[in-house]
């Protein structure tokens, strides 16, 4: 039974045996029957899925291989879950050349086919489907030691919101294949009779090729995976010179969330592309000799050679003193690039390491210039060894001089770099600092960050929303400048509700403009439960980085707060996921995290100096949630490309909470945090337990798979995806939740 807290809570336990998982094919014994054969296990071979949509109307086409590892010929049922609110329109589905026939069940009889499944197999992963239409199918013969190939093909009209799309694939059942799939492969091509300006999936990075204002190609691909979450697609309609669109989640009587897009039109008229000044900065000091300066000078030429006729630019090459290309800016015509590329070959690497004159030098090319699109590209692999060498005076004489908005992108190379410097130098001129580690290659980082800002079309970038009361805003003020395939992305918060007003402003072509859209930001939104999640990283990133290079203490208290709430594990709260500490009050986590954040701000090199700096980049530039442990995607863990080290036990449901890089640059993936739906849970022994759990609370346990647990996942609908972790421990809130957990209570004793 329930136990009841006061009026308007109840907390309860989910105790679960054994959880073991395979495909969405599961082996029954013949003749044909419901009863799951429990040990022997289906692996998928492959998975490809071709989307095609046109003004809406998707049409999803699915072929996946599975394979038979016994020495038998077996059965099974195909189980494949339709996405949330689909209009099916057909299907057809076939097993080598024999079609197989099959059924859509609607939402009851689904549910009492996973009823039955989950109470056999025990696995509570599986509950995440149990509220949605599915297709049913057997399948036999599945050949001895061989594969089976099933086509699926469903049609579908794509949700819409404004002027905003969204398509959901459900990915996640490959989770259950007994092996990691050796490829998983999704392609999207959309069509629209209008511009596609945005498109943003908060669940998987993704590569997007657009072939035309009106048509675009989404792939996402993994090798030797196991993907754990549907993948979610949000595109958007505009025939703007600049798609903005607004997506909000807000639950009832709480601030909502938002998450604003912004993207320049991909078939923008090239003369709109503004020229840009850059001077690149070369450290050849005598540590840089070898590998490092012949990367190094390689991503100098495509630099170069990127440059348009319209560019202005030097290069500056440094030891104990800096020397100029040429006297001062020129324009990037064929000739000037070609020696410049043919100087930069002759580069060689002795001396000692002047900064401060070298970036006092490349500021002073920007004398003359009006325009705000000056970069500087900055690149040096050691501390400041000749001249001024405190860093303060450096950041400080730097901005003195720099008067014409120069931003400085700051590259150090290799651990021996002051990333205090660089990353003061790169946030006071509203830069970025980055770092190439001793296994990464200068070339192609360098490279890839320059293709990306060659082509800028919006310079002095400035937002402000009215109409409706927002805050919290990540990034915020002055924004970054806007490129050619470049994709903006905001998180705030809002209170009230109502229609904003949007203004988006920034330099083209020599004066400014404003761009400016109407969105509704309601009262409330149940879908995009992402929003809070990345909005809370992005707010903590910028935090970290005050505390680390302006040692503000305070502000570790809602670091430490927002960390507990939303489950974003850092390198100052790492202690939340630690099950050895069954509690944390707060006092002592804040203290705790005020002693890890001091030994930090000590630290300005080395590689926890660099692991730093990228923790908080990636914090800050947060885009999707968490990938899963077992499929790191094809651009590594959340932003890290590297191997992890796994903390704490896998969920049930194979997700991941969260990473970071530790003091020896060791990326640490933390499994034992986890946020669903909203609410963040943390590992503690055999127990997933709510965040919102207080100290001596009292529960009453519930057997997972009892009738009883199954009567709550129908009063509580948001159930069942917790419930997929594992044991649970959490409190179920609000009068309404009360009385429907009555009324469960009821039903479980009338089928008992």
């Amino acid at each position: 039974m329930l136990y009841r807290l006061g009026l308007t809570a109840c907390a309860l336990a989910l105790l679960a045996t054994e959880a073991s998982a395979d495909g969405m094919l599961f082996p029954v014994e013949r003749p044909h029957t419901l009863e799951i054969v429990r040990n022997r296990l289906f692996t998928v071979k492959y998975h490809h899925v071709n989307v095609t949509i046109v003004d809406q109307l998707c049409t999803t086409k699915v072929d996946q291989v599975f394979h038979n590892d016994s020495s038998a010929d077996r059965e099974g049922i195909y189980i494949f879950p339709m996405p949330e609110g689909s209009a099916i329109t057909k299907f057809s589905m076939y097993a080598g050349e024999d079609e197989i026939k099959g059924r859509i069940l609607d939402r009851k009889e689904a549910r009492a086919i996973y009823e039955s499944i989950v109470r056999q197999r025990k696995d509570p992963a599986l509950l995440e489907y149990i509220d949605r239409n599915t297709f049913r199918a057997s399948v036999y013969p599945i050949p001895a030691n061989g594969d089976k190939r099933i086509r699926l093909i469903y049609a579908e009209v794509a949700g819409k919101s404004g002027r905003t799309c969204r398509y959901v694939y459900p990915l996640s059942t490959e989770r259950f294949s007994a092996k990691p799939l050796e490829d998983c492969k999704i392609t999207i091509r959309i069509k629209s009779k209008r511009a596609i300006s945005n498109i943003y999936s908060p669940t998987h990075v993704v590569n997007v090729d657009h072939t035309g204002a009106n048509e675009a190609t989404v792939t996402w691909q993994a090798r030797d995976a196991r993907p754990d979450t549907d993948m979610v697609l949000y595109y958007t309609v505009s025939d703007d010179d600049l798609g903005i669109d607004l997506i909000a989640h807000r639950e009832t009587g709480e601030k909502g969330y938002y998450m604003l897009l912004a993207s320049p039109r991909v078939d923008a008229d090239k003369t709109k592309v503004l020229p840009k000044n850059v001077v690149f900065v070369l450290d050849r000091t005598g540590s840089m000799a070898g590998e490092k300066i012949e990367q190094a000078k390689e991503a100098l030429k495509f630099c170069l050679n990127s440059l348009k006729p319209e560019d202005e630019f030097n290069v500056i090459t440094f030891n104990e003193s800096p020397v100029a290309l040429f006297s001062g800016m020129r324009k990037a015509t064929s000739e000037n690039r070609i020696k410049a590329v043919n100087d930069v070959a002759s580069i060689d690497a002795t001396g000692g390491t002047n900064i401060a004159e070298a970036l006092a030098k490349a500021l002073a090319e920007f004398r003359g210039g009006g325009s705000s699109r000056n970069y500087i590209v900055f690149l040096t692999d050691g501390q400041p060894t000749v001249g001024d060498t405190n860093p303060e005076s450096i950041v400080k004489k730097a901005a003195e001089a720099n008067r014409n908005k120069v931003r400085v992108f700051a590259f150090g190379v290799g651990y021996d770099v002051n990333t205090h410097l660089l990353d003061k130098l790169a946030e006071q001129s509203k830069g970025d600092a980055d770092y190439v580690r001793p296994r990464e290659n200068i070339e192609v980082k360098v490279s890839s960050f320059f293709a990306k800002v060659s082509d800028p079309l919006l310079s002095d970038v400035n937002l402000t929303i009215t109409g409706v009361t927002t805050s919290d805003a990540f990034p915020s003020g002055e924004l970054p400048d806007m490129f050619r395939g470049t994709q903006l992305i905001i998180f705030g918060r809002y209170e009230g509700s109502g229609e904003a007003t949007i203004e988006l402003s920034g330099v083209a072509n020599g004066s400014r403009k404003t761009f400016r859209v109407r969105a509704e930001l309601p009262e409330r939104e149940a879908l995009n439960e992402f929003i809070p999640q990345l909005w809370a990283s992005r707010k903590i990133g910028y935090l970290l980085d005050e505390i680390r290079l302006h040692s503000n203490q305070e502000l570790i208290d809602e670091v430490v707060r927002l960390s507990k709430e939303y489950g974003i594990p850092t390198e100052y709260t790492s202690f939340f996921a630690d099950d050895r500490n069954l509690v944390v009050n707060s006092a002592d986590a804040v203290r705790r995290a005020k002693e890890l954040a001091e030994a930090a701000h000590k630290t300005r090199s080395g590689s926890y100096g660099v692991a730093q700096s990228a923790n908080t980049r990636v914090l800050r530039n947060q885009a999707q949630l968490p990938a899963s442990v077992a499929s790191p995607g094809p651009d590594g863990y959340g932003g890290y490309a590297a191997s992890a080290n796994t903390v704490g036990k896998v969920a049930a449901n194979g997700r991941a909470g969260g990473a970071y890089l530790d003091a020896n640059d060791q990326l640490v993936v933390v499994a034992n945090v986890q946020n669903i739906a909203g609410r963040t849970f943390y590992q503690r022994g055999n127990f997933w337990e709510d965040s919102g759990v207080r100290d001596n609370q009292k529960f009453t346990q519930v057997k997972q798979f009892s009738d009883a647990h199954f009567a709550l996942l129908r009063a509580y609908p948001k159930l069942s995806q917790y419930s997929t972790l594992g044991n649970v421990r959490l409190v179920l809130e609000t009068a309404r939740q009360s009385r429907s957990a009555t009324r469960a209570k009821r039903s479980s004793r009338t089928r008992r």
